[in-house]
């Protein structure tokens, strides 16, 4: 019997090692290597996971830990599927890492055997290169090669000249320019002036390695060439096709090697089937536009013999099926920059989506004392990939999500589509604040766009001095003042530092503003009258006064005002000058029998003359004196005195000797719009000099 123990003791192990595994692991992860800066991550696992009550539900729950840290949310499609989308794009030229956590495990026993997945984002690079016939600008007949060099991020067109070369049949050229100015994705590149031939000429761009984008982090690793074979500017070639929807209008791009005519487009360029075109033509392309809806193809015809503008002709017929490319998805409110809805209105908001299947529609509210700490977070978002891009709102504990709704859409594929989000139900609550409504994709999040909303009739217009802060609150509905509205100035760290209620006029005023805001600056005035509540962020309604004479009145004298006029500014050597003016003190009072001087001051600012005059009982007198044949011309001052040195009011007027006639000229053609090589004639010119008409 001592034998039989260790057999019974291996056979048992062996049962237990052949028996069904107790591990889960991951079958599937992807997208792996290079991802997109916008992409959706799906993760498949050998077992079942998930509860029913887990599954289709958006989560904030870390079921992967991402290297660096990427904001998004999880949701189960079915027990073993999960996916993760991002909320914003990932970073350029970043590598990340991936590690799933024991929190998909939930309640079940099995052991997790998950391996760590890497991933990144494409590297800069260069994409494609085009060359095309040119005219060199401000040089008549004279002809150039240009290049667009295209890149996956923008480049600074500076930093390019160091790491590029130019070269026509092998030899270097050295006079390039970068046409270029901002940084951008493609830098456009001139070679100066090109000797013409009736032969093709082999043009190549070298873009050495180390050149970095505007981005940094890793620069380009090889060195890129880029050759072709430039016709003869005898003859037009195609260069390429591509076509692209807007989510309205389909359109087909259609490389050149030099400048076409757009007007001739339309005796050469035919589609198959019919539609009605427009055309629209730049330096190497042209552009057609038509109503493409339900098509997957279409047949693109140029006849032989289509001119460029610099000579050159078509010397084939070319035929081309263009695939209509599918538009990428996307979600956008209509109206981007619009904050309020009238409480009394319809209360809709609309979004404009392509090529999505089901939204999902999230609104949340973010109370009124947490209304300043949300907007110095999302007022203004920026990504340094993508340029300004729709921004992302998380409620967070500035407030509360209300209500979520998902709509199936059922529109044409590429064609654009209206929701309507109605917010009645948002504004049926207890407290007091904005609104922010998210529309995005079911299933990518980053598919998307936010907007902040404020719903009242409550309009406030605010006007800040050195000491004073004026606040006038009208009725969006009815335009007229509201009265008894409650108003508050907010400081810029979130203290209410000055309150008070509107007048009959929907009026109020703070007085001495200049010491009770010391070191706490405004940046919000709420106005709330029951359950109405708006805002206005002081920062945004700034009015750009730099353009425009603001100043004021200049205080010459603190006991008196004078305000003086003429029957005109300008006169000329041996005119009359007549002059007024009215004196009033600082309460805006009669001032009689009072004696005052003027003193009119050559352009030279020596006294050109002297004169004494008394106030009539309105307070006002009047001055006429000539000017001789002789006078000095320029720029006149008349200073008004009393008591002999205080100065109360200055006013001036402009001597000229002559005044040059005025002309007038109007030209009429047949065109509104020409391109290089068409012939303009005027049909009609009118000239109007001292009152007389002239056809010329």
């Amino acid at each position: 019997m001592r034998r039989a123990i260790p057999f019974i003791i291996l056979l048992f192990t062996i049962l237990i090692s052949c028996g069904p595994s107790n591990s889960v692991s991951i079958t599937n992860f992807e997208p792996a290597g290079e991802v997109n800066n916008l992409t959706t991550f799906t993760i498949e696992f050998s077992e079942n996971l998930a509860p029913a009550d887990q599954i289709d539900k958006w989560t904030d729950q870390q079921f992967v830990e991402f290297e660096p840290a990427i904001a998004g949310k999880f949701k189960w499609i079915d027990s073993r599927t999960l996916i993760f989308s991002p909320d914003v794009p990932l970073e350029p030229i970043q590598n990340y890492k991936a590690q799933v956590t024991k929190e998909v495990l939930f309640n079940t026993t099995f052991t997790p055997d998950f391996d760590e997945y890497e991933f990144h984002t494409p590297d800069f690079d260069v994409t494609a290169v085009d060359f095309f016939w040119t005219k060199i600008p401000n040089a008549a007949y004279t002809l150039s090669v240009q290049t667009n060099i295209h890149f996956n991020y923008a480049v600074n067109p500076s930093r390019l000249k160091e790491y590029l070369s130019v070269f026509k049949e092998g030899k270097e050229i050295t006079n390039i320019e970068i046409v270029s100015q901002n940084s951008a994705k493609t830098i456009a590149v001139n070679f100066g002036e090109i000797q013409q031939t009736d032969e093709e000429q082999e043009f190549e761009v070298v873009v050495k390695k180390g050149l970095e984008s505007i981005i940094g982090k890793k620069p380009l690793q090889e060195t890129r060439e880029f050759a072709q074979d430039l016709p003869p500017i005898t003859e037009l070639a195609i260069t390429g096709v591509a076509s692209e929807f807007d989510g309205q209008t389909g359109a087909i791009i259609v490389g050149t090697t030099q400048m076409v005519d757009e007007e001739q487009l339309k005796n050469y360029v035919s589609l198959d089937p019919q539609r009605e075109t427009k055309y629209f033509v730049t330096e190497n392309s042209f552009r057609i536009e038509a109503n493409f809806e339900n098509l997957q193809t279409v047949t693109l015809k140029i006849e032989k013999g289509m001119p460029g503008l610099y000579g050159g002709e078509l010397e084939y017929e070319y035929e081309q099926v263009v695939s209509l490319v599918s538009l990428n998805p996307s979600i956008n409110f209509g109206d981007k920059s619009g904050k309020y809805l009238m409480l009394s209105g319809e209360k809709n908001i609309e979004a404009n989506v392509v090529n999505v299947n089901e939204v999902e529609i999230e609104v949340s509210q973010i109370f009124k004392n947490n209304l300043l700490h949300f907007l110095n977070r999302y007022s203004y978002t920026y990504n340094n990939y993508s340029g300004y891009y729709n921004p992302q709102f998380y409620t967070e504990s500035f407030g509360r999500e209300l209500y979520t709704d998902k709509r199936e859409l059922r529109g044409s594929r590429n064609w654009l589509q209206k929701v309507n989000v109605n917010l009645d139900e948002a504004i049926k609550n207890n407290y007091k604040g904005i609104y922010t409504v998210t529309v995005r994709s079911s299933e990518d999040r980053w598919i998307q766009d936010s907007k902040m909303v404020a719903i009242s009739d409550l309009a406030i217009i605010t006007k800040q001095s050195t000491d004073q802060i004026n606040v006038f609150v009208n009725s969006i509905k009815t335009a007229q003042p509201v009265e008894n509205v409650h108003v508050s100035v907010i400081s810029f760290n979130n203290q209410i530092m000055l309150e008070g209620k509107t007048n009959e006029q929907g009026f109020v005023v703070f007085e001495k503003t200049k010491d009770k805001l010391k070191d706490f600056p405004p940046q919000l005035i709420t106005a709330e009258l029951e359950e109405d509540f708006n805002y206005i962020d002081l920062r945004e309604t700034y009015v750009e006064t730099s353009r425009f004479d603001v100043g004021g009145r200049t205080e010459y004298s603190n006991s008196y005002q004078a305000f003086i006029y003429g029957d005109r500014n300008l006169y000329r050597p041996g005119d009359k000058v007549n002059l007024s003016a009215i004196i009033r003190d600082n309460q805006t009072k009669v001032v009689q029998d009072l004696p005052v001087i003027i003193k009119v001051i050559s352009p030279t600012g020596k006294t050109f003359d002297e004169f004494k005059k008394s106030l009539n009982e309105q307070g006002s007198f009047e001055l006429s004196f000539n000017m001789p044949d002789y006078a000095l011309t320029g720029e006149y001052k008349t200073e008004v005195y009393i008591g002999g040195s205080q100065l109360i009011g200055v006013y001036t007027f402009n001597v000229e000797d002559f005044v040059p006639d005025k002309i007038r000229v109007a030209l009429t053609n047949e065109k509104e719009k020409y391109y290089p090589g068409i012939e303009s004639t005027l049909k009609q010119m009118q000239s109007f000099s001292s009152g007389l008409m002239q056809r010329a």
